[in-house]
């Protein structure tokens, strides 16, 4: 019995992590469209703002950042591995990346499982990962 109890909660916990990496679904064709609005934050250039016209409700930031055609943007991944590996000639490396805020907060996942609901801003600042 007791390693009945055990094996239902290791399931049970099992199930719970691999349905929280799941990427969201796409869009309804019938959702509302927006604009988002990138702020591109470096530590030695000025901030850059790119507006991403007719963006639909519930798209994830990765389609965004893919849309992007101002600056150069690499993606790697897709889903919840996806991963901004650049946004013009700034690369991540291992001291140093992009990070991003949603509307001024911090997100809490990755760029493949944001979902956004324009008009929004989403700010990227490239520094050191403790900050």
């Amino acid at each position: 019995m007791r390693s009945f109890f055990t094996l239902s909660i290791c399931l049970l916990i099992g199930l719970v992590a691999v349905g929280c990496g799941q990427t969201p679904p796409p869009p309804g064709s019938d959702a509302a469209v927006g604009v988002v609005t990138l702020e591109i934050q470096s530590a030695d250039a000025a901030t850059q703002s790119i507006q991403v016209p007719d963006v639909a409700d519930g798209t994830t930031l990765e389609t965004v950042m893919r849309m992007v055609e101002q600056v150069p943007v690499s993606v790697s991944g897709s889903g919840s591995t996806a991963f901004v590996d650049s946004i013009g000639d700034i690369k991540t490396d291992a001291s140093q990346g992009w990070t991003f805020k949603v509307d001024g907060a911090f997100a809490n996942q990755g760029i493949g499982q944001t979902v956004l609901h324009p008009p929004t801003t989403v700010t990227w600042s490239y520094g050191t990962f403790e900050n």
